[in-house]
C-alpha cells in the first residue's frame, strides 16, 4: 500500500513538472552612441549657428528627434557626455585648446530623448575644473540621469537583473587600475549580474585602434566584464570579439556640439541585447549596428544625427569593417541595421 501511494505521489509530481511552463530567459537591450557634447566653446555661445543657438531656435527635442524611437524602445540608453553642464564659467581651463560648456537645463535634452545614463570619464568633463565636474554631476543627479566614470559606478536594476557600468579616461587608468580590479569583484560579490566597461582612449582621428586600446579591453574582460565600449578617436573604428564578448573600439561622434563644422560625418549606434537565465546568470549577447550621420547637413552641422540607408549605410559599415579582423554581417535594409552573430557565454 505504501509503495503504491509513493508511486502515485511520484507520478503526480512528474505530471506537475511537465505541465509547469519553463522559466523564460530575460533579455535586456542597452544602446550606446559616440561622443555627445551638449554645449560649445565660450566664444560661440551667442552664435546662432552654434549648438546653443540651435537649442534656442529649435528647442531641446531637436537634437535626438531622428533617433529617439530607438532609445525609447530599448531598456537603457548610454552616451559618452563630453563637456560640462554649468551656469558658471569659473575655473575654466584656458590652457586647453577646446573647452565645452552647456546650460544645466540641457539635461532635459537627454531626458526628453530617453537617454538614462552617461559616461563622464573623458578629457572634457574637467574643462571647468572640479567645480564644473561637480556641477555636472549635481545636474545629472537632480534630473534622475545616471552617471559613471573613474571611481563613480552606476548600477541599473532591470527588475531583478542588475548591470554595472564603469568608465575611465586613459590618463587616469594606471592610478585606478587596482581599484577597478577590486571594485569589479565587489560588484560581482554583491550580486551584479553583468558589467560594462567604457574606456575613453585611443588616438584622435585614427582609423584603426591601437595597442593601448587592446590592452585596456583585455584588462576589462579578464576582470569579468561582459562588454567593452570605447570613445575618443572621434571617428568610427572596428569591433572585436574576445572571449565571446564584444569590444567596440570607437563609436566616433554623435550629437557633437564641440564642432560647428562637420569634420567626420559618419557614426553608428551600437545596441547590445544581453540574455540572462531566469536566475540572473549571464548567457550571451548580440550586437546591432545602426549606420548614421552626425548631422543632417554638411559641411556645417545642424547637431541632429540621423540614420542612413543604402550606399551611405554600406559605407558606414565599410569603415567599421576596415578595423575588424573578421567578416561582419552586412546592413539589412529591411531591418534597418546590421545584426551580428549571437555570442553565447563561455
Amino acid at each position: 500500500m505504501k509503495n503504491r501511494l509513493l508511486s502515485l505521489l511520484l507520478l503526480a509530481a512528474l505530471l506537475l513538472t511537465l505541465a509547469a511552463p519553463a522559466l523564460a530567459d530575460r533579455q535586456i537591450t542597452v544602446t550606446f552612441t559616440g561622443d555627445v557634447t551638449l554645449g560649445c566653446e565660450e566664444r560661440l555661445r551667442d552664435k546662432d549657428y552654434a549648438f546653443n543657438g540651435f537649442a534656442r531656435s529649435e528647442g531641446f527635442d531637436w537634437f535626438f528627434a531622428n533617433v529617439k524611437h530607438i532609445f525609447e524602445a530599448d531598456d537603457l540608453t548610454v552616451v559618452n557626455l563630453e563637456g560640462v553642464l554649468s551656469d558658471s564659467s569659473s575655473s575654466e581651463n584656458t590652457g586647453k585648446t577646446y573647452r565645452f560648456r552647456g546650460r544645466p537645463s540641457y539635461a532635459d535634452i537627454l531626458k526628453n530623448a530617453s537617454i538614462e545614463a552617461v559616461n563622464l570619464a573623458n578629457n572634457h568633463t574637467a574643462d571647468y575644473g572640479s567645480q564644473g565636474l561637480k556641477a555636472t554631476r549635481a545636474t545629472l543627479k537632480g534630473n534622475g540621469i545616471g552617471f559613471f566614470g573613474n571611481r563613480y559606478v552606476y548600477v541599473h536594476d532591470f527588475g531583478g537583473i542588475r548591470m554595472g557600468f564603469l568608465g575611465v579616461w586613459q590618463s587616469d587608468y594606471l592610478d585606478n587600475r587596482e581599484w577597478f580590479m577590486k571594485k569589479i569583484q565587489a560588484l560581482k560579490a554583491d550580486g551584479v549580474n553583468s558589467i560594462v566597461f567604457t574606456f575613453h582612449c585611443g588616438t584622435e582621428y585614427a582609423r584603426r585602434h591601437g595597442d593601448s586600446q587592446a590592452n585596456f579591453a583585455s584588462f576589462a574582460l579578464q576582470q569579468g566584464c561582459d562588454l567593452v565600449v570605447m570613445h575618443h578617436p572621434h571617428v568610427l573604428q572596428g569591433i572585436d570579439v574576445m572571449g565571446n564578448r564584444n569590444v567596440l573600439w570607437s563609436l566616433g561622434n554623435f550629437c557633437f556640439g564641440g564642432n560647428c563644422e562637420v569634420r567626420e560625418l559618419y557614426t553608428a549606434i551600437a545596441q547590445v541585447t544581453f540574455t540572462f537565465a531566469d536566475d540572473g546568470t549571464y548567457k550571451g549577447q548580440q550586437l546591432r549596428l545602426y549606420p548614421a550621420h552626425i548631422s543632417g547637413t554638411y559641411p556645417n552641422s545642424n547637431f541632429q544625427p540621423k540614420l542612413v540607408t543604402g550606399q551611405d549605410a554600406d559605407y558606414v559599415m565599410s569603415l567599421i569593417q576596415d578595423d575588424t579582423n573578421f567578416r561582419l554581417n552586412p546592413y539589412d535594409s529591411e531591418l534597418g541595421y546590421a545584426e551580428q552573430d549571437y555570442l553565447p557565454a563561455k
